[in-house]
């Protein structure tokens, strides 16, 4: 009741160690994330899709959901706080 179902995070491929990474807060302002394998800090940009591997191919296209403009692949971010 009232709760969205499957909350997600925006899921993203390390381009260092190849394993894929999920964060549950998306990060609008370019600072760095870190790979949950290797714990290395990448930012938005240099990430990968996790479907085509194409390197730094999000678009944000609204605010909660994000497409990789290579493959179409789109994510859904549901923020704990909407």
């Amino acid at each position: 009741m009232g709760e969205v179902p499957g909350e997600m995070a925006v899921c993203w491929r390390c381009p260092e160690c190849s394993e894929v990474s999920c964060e549950d807060d998306v990060n609008a302002e370019g600072k760095a994330l870190a790979c949950d394998h290797c714990e290395r800090p990448f930012t938005p940009q240099q990430t990968q899709c996790p479907v085509c591997d194409s390197r730094n191919p999000w678009a944000r296209r609204d605010s909660v959901h994000y497409w990789c403009l290579e493959c179409g692949h789109t994510q859904t971010f549901y923020s704990r706080t909407a």
